[in-house]
């Protein structure tokens, strides 16, 4: 009964707290970009981050950090192309994917 009782509290536990995870992480990250702005991979992280959760202009501007930063990341260009494309700037997007290969 002990162990029912054990799994149940952190299945609830884990139920009130997952949804925030994410939000709690771009926190995190934002707040550490501010300290090293010059990290291309906390810039890519974050900007996936921003991306996972619907904030694209923001994402892409996170990934254009990361590009300025290193601008022979791929996947960051690609990521702005995907982001582009979602916003509708298409001619954006292919400039953006010209640079992700």
């Amino acid at each position: 009964m002990v162990p029912l009782l054990a799994i149940l509290g952190v299945g609830i536990f884990l139920a009130l707290t997952v949804p925030f995870i994410p939000t709690l992480a771009m926190d995190m990250m934002g707040m550490l970009l501010l300290t090293r702005p010059d990290d291309v991979e906390g810039w890519f992280f974050y900007g996936r981050l921003l991306e996972w959760k619907g904030f694209d202009i923001a994402a892409a501007a996170a990934y254009r950090s990361t590009v300025k930063l290193d601008p022979f990341h791929k996947e960051a260009w690609k990521r702005i192309g995907d982001v582009l494309t979602k916003l509708g700037d298409f001619e954006g997007a292919d400039e953006a994917y010209g640079f992700s290969i």
